[in-house]
Formats: structure tokens, sequence, C-alpha cells
């Protein structure tokens, strides 16, 4: 029987712990990467690294957001300067106005920069929207003759006509303060330039009477000639037209008419026959100056009002109000009925050809002056 030396218990053992040396080893190495591993799939460590996945995503549409946000609230503004701008109560203000946002550089969205360009090229002198002015361009004299209700009315009325006027390209710039003052010999209405208008309160309850005289107010800004004559009489018919189209009635003053003459069912009837042959005849026999309050509003008032009779009205007030812009006025006041005569057909003819043959069938059956013959003016 052979028997184990004490070397090779020594080598045995000192294998054997070398062996077992090397399993610990590899066992640790293993333990170690599996604690790394475990640490990424721990619970908290899934929960913070989705917690920052989810911040990162919110910062991203945030900052998406935050830039289409930016993007809207420019354009808003740039919107709002727009607006703004137009607040002139005056057409040509307001065009030159939009000339500057452009040339400023102030207007920077290409859509829209185009479009407005597109609308000064094609716009029309006098034509285009203006809003009022800020801070109004209409204020009403504080008095006791108007109790709050009146004055809320005739404030509603006035707002709702002066923007009809700016949708036709009338409108002016210029303030105008209104005054409702008692009288005790006679109530009256009058405007006086540039921009004060006094009515009798007896007669607030009558708007054509308060749309008339900011008839007055808006008309003569646009020429600034001395009120007489033939201009007064075509100025003042009208001032007479454009407040009875508005509110839809043939008689000027058929409520204020009372106050003055209980008799009186009106001041003026615009649906009437009286031509301007008549009305020359009359005022050359008297001897005496064109009177512009009654006869001359009245045979030009007539005018216009069948002009809206045949071509509506939509068509008809265009077509007055265009003549009135483009109008250009003799030095002698004679030929001023045929200048405006002139600027009726030219506006009509822009119409189209049925307008300016109705218009042309209408002066002459009301023997007004007129040189335009089958659509061509004649010459001398």
């Amino acid at each position: 029987m052979s028997t184990v030396s004490e070397r090779e218990k020594f080598d045995f053992e000192r294998e054997k712990w070398r062996a077992e040396t090397a399993m610990r080893a590899r066992e640790t190495s293993a333990k170690e990467r599996d604690a790394a591993a475990s640490k990424w799939r721990s619970p908290l460590v899934v929960a913070v690294f989705a917690a920052a996945a989810a911040a990162m995503g919110k910062a991203v549409v945030a900052v998406v957001n935050g830039s289409q946000q930016v993007a809207l609230e420019n354009s808003k503004a740039e919107s709002a300067r727009i607006l703004e701008m137009t607040k002139t109560g005056n057409t040509e203000a307001a065009a030159n106005n939009l000339n500057f946002l452009l040339d400023a550089g102030l207007i920077t969205e290409p859509d829209r920069i185009e479009r407005v360009r597109v609308y000064l090229k094609k716009r029309l002198p006098g034509a285009g929207p203006a809003l009022p002015a800020a801070g109004g361009r209409v204020s009403f004299d504080p008095t006791d003759a108007l109790n709050t209700d009146i004055k809320g009315t005739l404030e509603g009325v006035l707002d709702s006509y002066s923007k009809r006027l700016n949708g036709l390209g009338l409108a002016s710039a210029d303030r105008v303060e209104i005054k409702y003052v008692s009288r005790k010999d006679w109530p009256i209405s009058a405007y006086t330039p540039p921009g004060t208008i006094v009515i009798d309160p007896k007669m607030a309850p009558d708007h054509s009477v308060l749309l008339r005289e900011y008839n007055h107010h808006v008309l003569l800004a646009r020429h600034k000639l001395e009120w007489s004559g033939h201009f007064a009489a075509i100025e003042s018919g009208l001032a007479d037209y454009l407040a009875c189209s508005f509110l839809n009635t043939s008689r000027y003053g058929e409520i204020a008419a009372k106050v003055t003459n209980p008799d009186e069912p009106y001041f003026r009837n615009l649906a009437n026959v009286e031509s301007f042959s008549e009305f020359k005849a009359r005022t050359e026999k008297a001897k005496r100056p064109v009177d512009p309050l009654f006869d001359g509003a009245k045979v030009w008032g007539a005018l216009f009002w069948e002009m809206r009779s045949w071509l509506g009205r939509e068509t008809s007030d265009r077509i007055v109000v265009n003549a009135w812009h483009d109008v250009t006025w003799p030095g002698d006041d004679v030929n001023r009925p045929l200048a405006f005569s002139d600027a009726l057909m030219a506006a009509a003819e822009r119409e189209g050809q049925q307008f300016e043959e109705s218009v042309r069938g209408i002066l002459k059956a009301r023997s007004f002056p007129l040189r335009w013959t089958e659509g061509q003016q004649q010459k001398g």
C-alpha cells in the first residue's frame, strides 16, 4: 500500500486553494457585474429615466409652442398696428399710413404684405375703408336740453351714419362739436366751419336734420370754396340727399318742420319734378342770387333722388359721392352746374354704360346743363 508523502499533500492543498481562489474571484466578478446591471434595472432608476424623458419631451413641446405663440402674437400685433393706422376717419390718410407701414418694414408677413400692396394698387382715389379716429371725431356738447336717452340715440345714429360714409369713401379727419341750443325767437340748425353744429333741441327727434348738418362738415372738408351760389346749391342738395338716402325717405325735415310751422309737412321733398331750367328762370326773374338753402337744394336733391329711384341706393350713392370727389370747380360760379353734371357722367360711366345712359337721360329730362351725349364728351 502506497503512502502519500507530505510533499504531495502540500502540492494538492496548494492547487486546491488556487482553484478555490480563482472560483471565488470569478464569483465576485460575476456578482459585481450583476450588481452593476441591477442598478439600471432598478424601479427608481427606471422612474428617473422616464421622468427625464418626459421632461425633455415637454421641453421640446414648450419650445415649439413658444415659437408658434411668438409668431401668433407678432401676427396679432401686426394686425392691431394696421387697424390703428386706419383709424383716421379719412380714406386717403389711411392709405398713406398703410404705405408707411410697408416702407418702414412694419408689415412682415409675406402674404399680408402682398395683399396690402394689391389693395393699395387697385384702390381708387377717395375709396377704401377708414375707421373713425381714435378718441372719436364727434362730440356732443353737454347740455340740459338733451336727456341721456336722446343723446345716446343720436350718438348711435351718427355712429352708424359715419360708418356708412366711410364705406363710400367720404369722411373728414376734422373734429366736429355738436351743440343743442334753444333759441327764443326761431328754432334753427346750422353748421359753422371748421367743425361746429348747432341744432335746436326741439329738432333733436328729427335725425335728418343732424345728418344734413354733419354732411356739411364732411362735404366742405373736400372742397373749401366759399359757400355761395351754385356751389352751395349743389352741396346743399347733396347734403339733403345723403341724409335722406340713409334714412330711406325722400322727405327732409318731416319732424322738424312741425316745430317751425305745424302746417308744414316737411322742409323739402326730394321726390319732386322741378327742372333745373325752372329753377334758373325763377332765380333770374327774381334778379337775386341762387338760394342754396331752398331752391338749389330742392332741384339738385330731386336729381339725385331720381337717380336713386332708377339705379338703386348703392349705385346712386357711389356715383354722387365719386362725382363730389372728382369734380374740378371752375372759377366762374355760373359754370359750376355744368362741371358737376360732367362729374356725374364720368362717375356713372365708371359704373357701366347702362348707368351712364340712365344718368344722361335723367339730366337731360330735367334740363340740367349737359355736354355728354351718346357716351362721349363733346368739345366746347
